[in-house]
């Protein structure tokens, strides 16, 4: 009896901080779900059926495709090199077209005269000289767009490393959940042994308790081991850029 005491309050600082994990958690879909507190019940059981997920190369290349990121980021790259083209032009010859159209009068020595006005006309100019102005516009646009690949190198590289620790991780999670389903089968097995073995007097009460509580343990540990495949799998779609399809 002095050993499972010791049991139970070894367990206690466990079961304070899954309660308090379970209010935060709450609190936080209250919030998502823009409310205010009120009490959550959860119904049902967590159930995560291992699948087959895509590959590493099928994952990157679909991040590749959809990540909001790199769309943005290519966006940046195509006005940066516009706008080289843009500074390439300031020493250029450049022709404009002119027109104006209005109303004047005149009023000379009690003589006047109003009417019409219009004027057109073709205006050539040609910077002969702009105090390099013009190369050193180009060479920062130049700058901008090669700073912006860079970036783009970098965020590849970046979701490139996610993608890969995002898999493996599913692939982790999976497998923990496959080796803990067969410990919980296990552990019940155990707990009808160990009432068999009670009801026919070959074993005691405490075989019993403590056949329970490694059943519970392990279904304890399979339990966060489904949650974690589960958000596993929502990190891989976030990371694929496909997240929210669908919906």
């Amino acid at each position: 009896m002095l050993s499972a005491s010791v049991e139970v309050q070894n367990a206690e600082p466990d079961l304070i901080r899954a309660q308090n994990r379970t209010r935060i958690a709450k609190d936080r879909l209250n919030l998502l779900l823009g409310r205010e507190s009120r009490p959550i019940e959860v119904e049902g059981t967590l159930v995560a059926p291992v699948t087959p997920q895509p590959g590493y190369v099928d994952v990157l290349d679909a991040a590749l495709r959809n990540r909001p990121e790199l769309q943005e980021i290519a966006h940046r790259i195509g006005v940066s090199k516009e706008l080289v083209k843009v500074a390439r032009a300031g020493d250029k010859p450049r022709l404009d077209a002119q027109a104006a159209y209005g109303w004047r009068g005149y009023d000379v020595e009690g003589m006047e005269s109003e009417g019409a006005v219009w004027q057109a006309g073709f205006f050539l100019t040609f910077p002969f000289f702009d105090g390099l102005r013009t190369r050193g516009l180009v060479a920062q646009a130049k700058s901008d767009v090669r700073s912006a690949e860079i970036d783009e190198a970098q965020l590849r590289d970046s979701i490139s490393l996610q993608v890969r620790t995002t898999v493996d991780n599913v692939q982790e999670s999976g497998k923990i959940v496959n080796a803990l389903s067969g410990t919980v089968v296990q552990a019940e097995r155990l707990l009808y042994m160990a009432e068999m073995g009670y009801e026919y007097g070959v074993k005691t009460n405490l075989d019993v308790l403590d056949a329970q509580l490694n059943l519970s343990t392990a279904r304890g540990s399979l339990a966060r081991a489904r949650r974690d495949y589960k958000a596993s799998l929502v990190n891989l779609q976030w990371v694929s850029g496909t997240l929210g399809e669908g919906i």
